[in-house]
């Protein structure tokens, strides 16, 4: 416990950019920022799941309302594209809150972790209704002072696919451009390029002068991307002259006094999650420290959705032309983000709250200790006004702008579990669900991310994850005949290093490498490709113990299948090749787990949060005139094709893959840009 406050929300010091994030204490670099990290969220093929037989929708083009898309980040950075075909991740805390600021970065986001909290599908009906990944870290990139606001890297794309609305947010690159800028504009000041002439006394025209052409500098009708680097004013241009750079000036105008953030922020550090003392419930939050009664446990901000069904999974069917489209009478399932959001049997909105931890707080109808209600402050992100709007405004709104806190409705101690009442349809809706609720058969499962990906004893107690197995560099790797009786994980498959373009086949190059290229083969190096391990063998004598112990005790003979095609459907030749000598180094695991966590199961919980009566608003319910859909869907302002982090896959056709024994599959394709 400590009463020092770790990690604060405050208004962004940039200007009109809503909430920011701020540490309150001092953070070496590489040091962690806050407890622990954030959980993640899947949200899967989801354009192919709103799409009608007629044509194809996509969110990132604001087909439909989806604003999560601008918190989303690219499945590959967070480690999770392997979840499904089509993968857009929401992470809570240092995913949503922090903003951008390319000169400012000072924080390393990493991978989020696959747990399911002791969750399985076959003894917890709780299965498949949490998300297995959570612990996303974010770490100091430098040393950071207490009081800074933390800015994340959300990538160029992010930020260049929504221009019409942020107006030329300034990259990297622009920074370099406006200090060539700064340094003519000091040489026409004093005559001089030596900075050390920056003084009163030497400047041809005055301080009145020179704060009225600032503003004609930054207030000039053509907007640049380098204009909008420049410093505030121009006093701050002359000191990042001085100073030979403007993130001097910028990061002494991000950081806040502890003062400031105590009188005017909100603690988010509060709660940390653990493993909840309910049953089936997964992890839940606890009190870092004593919270009083009407205390803030934690700050909400929230994203809108507007129509709660565009969280429906549905079955696959054929449509008018062959195609796999989506069967509109059969809902299979909904995303797992409904699970952690607010909502209410007479309305069609969800309200997901994004803040760090809130997501863990479980539900206790009579022994909760804490509420939900309305901030009553922050009214520069806050916007009261959207309590007396329509459904139909919010759907017209593309950014986040509503708040919610969780307050202590007693004393809470610290390490105490923290709980609110979800509401009596959520209760109603949980002991169906167990009533009903039957457990998996180990028989007849295979496929489970879960149970492999379990920290157990079990046979020879090999590694059971990709991550694990490559890390692994003295187990010798299984043979095909081995295999037949001791496989290696079903979410694991194994692939060598083979480039069949060139005579060096993989990376080591050895001689009995045999040589096909043909005019057609791509001129790509380093594939990695389905192979089978035939033989093992030691070593040649002639390596000696030193480099043994270096390098790998085994060598390998693998067989490869090499096949060439038009269009993926006529084959022009298919041949086998054996190579031998083949290290360990040639080796590589990856992660095969499409479709095969417990979020996936057809039987896992569904049922959204509901915001209690008292404090929602008439305005968002259905009245009779309000229940029939618009025909038309609302366009996004500015196109959001950029994901934060815009290093993802650029395009692909999805394929018809059966979901296993759980969900049916769809098809259609992917945007480029999206993922």
């Amino acid at each position: 416990e400590s009463n020092t406050c770790l990690l604060y929300l405050a208004e962004s010091t940039i200007p009109n950019a809503g909430l920011g994030m701020f540490t309150g204490v001092p953070v070496k670099e590489d040091h962690l920022l806050g407890r622990v990290g954030d959980a993640a969220f899947a949200t899967v093929d989801q354009d192919w799941h709103i799409s009608p037989a007629t044509g194809t929708l996509s969110k990132h083009s604001g087909d439909y309302h989806w604003p999560l898309t601008n918190y989303d980040w690219n499945a590959p950075d967070i480690g999770m594209d392997d979840e499904a075909e089509d993968v857009s991740v929401t992470v809570t805390g240092f995913g949503a809150a922090p903003n951008c600021h390319f000169s400012l970065l000072n924080v390393d986001e990493h991978a989020a972790t696959y747990d399911a909290a002791g969750l399985d599908r076959y003894t917890s009906p709780g299965a498949g209704a949490i998300t297995p990944w959570w612990n996303r870290t974010s770490t100091a990139l430098r040393d950071i002072a207490a009081g800074s606001e933390l800015y994340v890297d959300y990538g160029p794309s992010w930020f260049t696919s929504r221009d019409g609305h942020f107006q030329l947010v300034p990259l990297a690159s622009s920074y370099e451009k406006a200090l060539e800028f700064l340094k003519a504009y000091g040489k026409m000041l004093v005559g001089t390029d030596s900075p050390d002439d920056l003084v009163e006394d030497k400047m041809m025209i005055g301080d009145e002068v020179q704060k009225d052409l600032w503003d004609i500098i930054k207030t000039h009708p053509y907007v640049s991307r380098e204009r909008q680097a420049l410093p505030e004013t121009h006093k701050d241009g002359i000191r990042a002259i001085k100073a030979g750079d403007i993130m001097t000036v910028e990061v002494e105008n991000s950081i806040r006094s502890l003062e400031y953030l105590e009188e005017h922020g909100k603690c988010v550090d509060n709660i940390v999650p653990q493993q909840s003392t309910i049953p089936h419930a997964g992890r839940g939050a606890f009190a870092t420290r004593v919270i009083p009664k009407g205390g803030l446990v934690a700050p909400a901000p929230l994203v809108h959705i507007a129509d709660k069904s565009k969280t429906k999974m549905y079955a696959e069917t054929k449509g008018p032309t062959g195609n796999i489209i989506r069967d509109e009478e059969k809902v299979v399932h909904k995303q797992i983000i409904l699970n952690y959001c607010f909502g209410h049997p007479n309305s069609t909105l969800l309200l997901f709250p994004y803040s760090s931890n809130v997501v863990y707080i479980n539900h206790h109808s009579t022994e909760y200790n804490a509420k939900v209600r309305w901030t009553n402050d922050f009214n520069s992100f806050h916007h009261k006004d959207w309590l007396e709007k329509s459904v139909d405004f919010l759907e017209d709104q593309w950014t986040a702008g509503l708040m919610l806190e969780y307050v202590a409705t007693r004393d809470i101690q610290s390490g105490e579990e923290v709980f609110i009442d979800y509401g009596e349809e959520w209760q109603k809706a949980w002991d169906e669900h167990v009533k009903k609720w039957e457990p998996t058969s180990k028989e007849s499962d295979y496929n489970n991310l879960t149970w492999w990906t379990e920290k157990r004893e079990t046979g020879n107690g090999d590694p059971i994850t990709a991550y694990e197995l490559n890390n692994d560099q003295v187990a010798p790797i299984r043979t095909w005949a081995e295999q037949q009786t001791n496989p290696y994980p079903h979410t694991v498959a194994m692939r060598c290093y083979v480039n069949t373009n060139h005579d060096a086949a993989y990376l080591f190059t050895p001689k009995t490498t045999p040589v096909y290229r043909r005019p057609f083969d791509e001129d790509n190096e380093y594939h990695l490709m389905d192979c089978q391990v035939r033989e093992r063998y030691e070593r040649d004598d002639e390596i000696t113990p030193e480099k043994k112990k270096k390098k790998h005790e085994y060598l390998y003979v693998i067989e490869i299948e090499v096949e060439k095609s038009i269009d993926g459907n006529v084959t022009l030749f298919q041949e086998h090749f054996h190579i031998t000598d083949v290290p360990r180094g040639a080796f590589k695991f990856v992660e095969t787990p499409h479709y095969s966590s417990d979020v996936f199961l057809k039987n896992a919980f569904r049922q959204e949060m509901k915001l209690p009566d008292e404090i929602f608003p008439k305005s968002w319910m259905i009245f009779e005139e309000k229940q029939k859909p618009k025909a038309v869907p609302h366009k996004s302002p500015a196109r959001a094709d950029g994901m934060k982090k815009g290093r993802g896959r650029v395009g692909c056709d999805a394929k018809s893959v059966p979901w296993l024994s759980y969900i049916p599959l769809k098809g259609g394709q992917c945007k480029p840009g999206v993922k």
